[in-house]
C-alpha cells in the first residue's frame, strides 16, 4: 500500500464519530420541530413587525411610540446577533479544516485535480450566466423606472479607470500574510491556503500527518458543536430578524419594491430550473426526485439566509441522499460554500441597476460590463453569512458614480431575497457536487466534515 492510501485509510480510521451523531442531531432538528419552529417564527415575525410599523393597522400608536418601538426592535434582534455571530466565529476554521481533510482524504489525485479544474470553469460560467441574468431581467422590467430620486454621486464615473486585470492581479491571488488572512476572515485566501495546504498533505508520510490531520477533525468536532448549539437559536432569530424587517419597512414597499423583489426571484427560480436541467441532462435524474432530496439544505438556507449555516447539512444530504461520493462532498460544498455564489451575483446585479433606474442613472454598456465583472469577482469568495452583500453592494454603486444612499432602497427587502439568494447558492453546490461526483448506489457514508 503506498503512503497516500495509507494516509487515506488513516484518515477514514481517525474520522470521529461524534461527528456523524452531531450531523445526525442537527437533521433530527430540522426534519421533526426545527423547521415548523422556522416557518412559524417566519410568519409571526413578520405579522408582529407590521402591527407595528407606520404602514400598519395601528399608525398613531406607532408615531407616538416610535422611540420604544425601534428599542424593542434592538432587543428582539439580539437572538439573531448572536446566531449570526457564532456561525461567524467558526466558519473560517470549518471551511479550512474542511477543505484540508478533504483533499487529504482523496486516494486519486488526478480525479481531484480534474474535479477542481471541472468546478472552476462551472463556478465562473455559472457566476456569469448569473450576472448576464440578472442585468437582463431589470433592464427588461424596469423596476427602479419612475421614481425619479436625487442624490449626490461620488467615486469613479469611469469604470476604466477602476477596474485593471494584469499580472499584478494573478499574483495577488496568493496570500501574502496566512494568518493574517485568517485572523481577518479573508474567505477567498482562506480556501486558497487551504487547497495548497491540502495538496501539501498528499506527499507527507502517513505517520507526519496523522497528528495534523487528528488535530483537524477536533476543530470540526468543536465547530460542529457550536452550530449545534446555534440551530437551537434559530427560530428566535428568524422572528427577531423579519420582526425587524417589517417594521422598518412596512407596506411602504410600494410598487417598485414590489417590482425589484420580483425580479430577483424570477432570475432565482430561474437558474434553480437551470441547475435542475442540469442534473438531468448528466445525470438523468428527474427534477423533482433531486429537487425533493435537497428540500431539507434549502428550506435551511432560506430559512437563515445564510450558507454556511446550512453546509453541514448539504454535506450530508449530498452523501445520504443523492448518494454521492463522500471525497466529492467534503471537497466541493465547502470550497462551493465560498466561491460558488450565482444567487448573489443575480442580486448583485439587479439592485445596481434597479438602484441606478431610481436616480434616473443611464448606465453605459461600459459600466454595465463593469458592474457584471465586479458581481463575478465579489460573489467569488464573499461570506456565506446574510448582509455582507450590502457591503459589496455600495462599494460597486461607489465605484460605478451611483449615489451610495441608493442602499437604503433595498435594505427594507434586503433579507427576504437574500433569502431566495442563499437559496440558489446552496442549490449550485449540491448541483455541483452531485454533476462531478460518482455516484455510490446502497451505501452510506460516514459524514467527514
Amino acid at each position: 500500500m503506498n503512503s497516500k492510501n495509507k494516509l487515506f485509510s488513516a484518515i477514514t480510521y481517525l474520522n470521529p464519530t461524534s461527528l456523524k451523531n452531531l450531523s445526525d442531531q442537527i437533521m433530527v432538528l430540522i426534519e421533526s420541530k426545527l423547521w415548523a419552529k422556522i416557518l412559524i417564527a417566519m410568519f409571526l415575525g413578520s405579522v408582529f413587525g407590521f402591527c407595528l410599523s407606520t404602514s400598519g393597522p395601528f399608525p398613531n400608536f406607532v408615531e407616538r411610540h416610535l422611540t420604544s418601538i425601534e428599542s424593542l426592535m434592538a432587543w428582539l434582534a439580539v437572538p439573531a446577533q448572536f446566531f449570526l455571530k457564532a456561525i461567524k466565529m467558526v466558519i473560517i476554521p470549518l471551511i479550512f479544516s474542511s477543505i484540508i481533510r478533504g483533499l487529504a482524504s482523496t486516494s486519486d489525485v488526478s480525479q481531484m485535480k480534474s474535479m477542481g479544474i471541472n468546478f472552476s470553469f462551472f463556478v465562473i460560467i455559472n457566476t456569469c450566466l448569473a450576472s448576464l441574468l440578472g442585468v437582463f431581467l431589470t433592464t427588461i422590467l424596469k423596476p427602479g423606472v419612475g421614481l425619479g430620486l436625487k442624490g449626490v454621486t461620488e467615486g469613479a464615473s469611469n469604470p476604466g479607470h477602476v477596474f485593471s486585470f494584469g499580472p499584478e492581479t494573478i499574483i495577488g491571488i496568493l496570500p501574502a500574510n496566512p494568518i493574517s488572512s485568517l485572523v481577518e476572515g479573508q474567505m477567498l485566501d482562506v480556501v486558497i491556503l487551504a487547497i495548497i495546504a491540502g495538496v501539501a498533505f498528499l506527499s507527507i508520510e502517513n505517520e507526519k500527518a496523522k497528528g495534523a490531520i487528528e488535530t483537524l477533525g477536533l476543530i470540526q468536532e468543536i465547530c460542529m458543536k457550536i452550530i449545534s448549539w446555534a440551530m437551537k437559536l434559530a427560530p428566535y432569530a428568524v422572528f427577531g430578524m423579519l420582526a425587524q424587517v417589517t417594521a422598518s419597512a412596512g407596506l411602504k414597499s410600494l410598487q417598485n419594491m414590489a417590482l425589484y423583489v420580483l425580479v430577483c426571484f424570477t432570475g432565482f427560480t430561474l437558474f434553480i430550473m437551470f441547475y435542475l436541467l442540469l442534473v438531468f441532462l448528466t445525470k438523468k435524474q428527474s427534477p423533482l426526485s433531486f429537487l425533493k432530496a435537497i428540500s431539507t439544505p434549502l428550506l435551511l438556507a432560506f430559512s437563515t439566509s445564510s450558507s454556511a449555516v446550512t453546509m453541514p447539512v448539504s454535506m450530508k444530504v449530498a452523501e445520504d441522499e443523492l448518494n454521492v461520493n463522500p471525497e466529492t462532498a467534503r471537497f466541493l460544498i465547502p470550497l462551493g460554500t465560498t466561491v460558488n455564489m450565482a444567487g448573489s451575483a443575480i442580486w448583485h446585479t439587479s439592485a445596481v441597476i434597479f438602484i441606478s433606474q431610481a436616480y434616473d442613472i443611464d448606465l453605459s454598456y461600459s459600466q454595465i460590463l463593469f458592474v457584471v465583472g465586479t458581481s463575478i469577482a465579489s460573489s467569488i469568495g464573499s461570506p456565506g453569512i446574510p448582509g455582507v452583500g450590502v457591503g459589496i453592494l455600495a462599494s460597486i454603486l461607489v465605484k460605478i458614480g451611483v449615489p451610495i444612499e441608493g442602499v437604503s432602497l433595498i435594505l427594507g427587502v434586503d433579507r427576504i431575497v437574500d433569502m431566495g439568494c442563499t437559496v440558489v447558492n446552496v442549490a449550485g453546490d449540491l448541483t455541483a457536487t452531485k454533476i462531478f461526483s460518482k455516484t455510490v448506489p446502497n451505501k452510506q457514508y460516514p459524514i467527514t466534515l
